[in-house]
């Protein structure tokens, strides 16, 4: 229809879309774009967590992974019922069966974004890597990294996938738009 927008139409919940992947797929600032595309919210769970709890550094340091992990699923709860979000996941959230399955339920779609272990690896800050991410600081990042995508492949392997490593971010925006609007 003329005029209208490109939110979901004969939707009046208007189906939220929740971003996952590997840390440094752009899973935020892809769902900035999108959000804007679609002039929907948007949220970055790890800045609303860190908003809410502090840095996650300290809270991976003081609490541990499980901790977070269980802030990550309450967090779930509390978005996936909203409509008109753009959800942007820490890298590790939906690779818990039960927070994707909060996500499903509510309508929302999950797309998982994916670029290879070279350009994350860069993205990341390369050798300095751990400075900014728990998950890595060790010794060799870049082996971490090629460690944790190969076991969280098949998490992610369970949403449709748009690469963020070898499209410009229009494209990338514009494959996730058609998938919110064809599913």
């Amino acid at each position: 229809m003329k005029g209208q927008d490109d939110r979901v139409s004969g939707d009046t919940r208007q189906r939220s879309v929740v971003l996952t992947g590997f840390m440094a797929t752009g899973k935020s600032t892809v769902g900035r774009h999108v959000a804007a595309r679609l002039r929907y919210g948007f949220v970055d769970t790890d800045r609303l967590i860190e908003e809410r709890f502090g840095p996650i550094p300290e809270i991976f340091n003081t609490q541990g992974e499980a901790a977070f992990r269980a802030i990550e699923r309450d967090l779930a709860s509390e978005l996936a019922p909203l409509p008109a979000l753009v959800i942007a996941t820490g890298g590790g959230m939906l690779v818990d069966d039960a927070v994707a399955e909060v996500f499903r339920t509510a309508g929302s779609l999950i797309i998982s974004l994916v670029a290879d272990v070279d350009t994350i690896y860069r993205r990341v800050g390369g050798e300095r890597a751990g400075e900014r991410r728990p998950m890595l600081a060790v010794e060799h990042p870049r082996d971490r990294i090629a460690e944790l995508v190969a076991e969280r492949a098949p998490a992610y392997a369970k949403f449709p996938q748009v690469r963020t490593d070898t499209q410009s971010s229009i494209k990338i925006v514009d494959e996730i738009v058609e998938l919110l609007h064809s599913s």
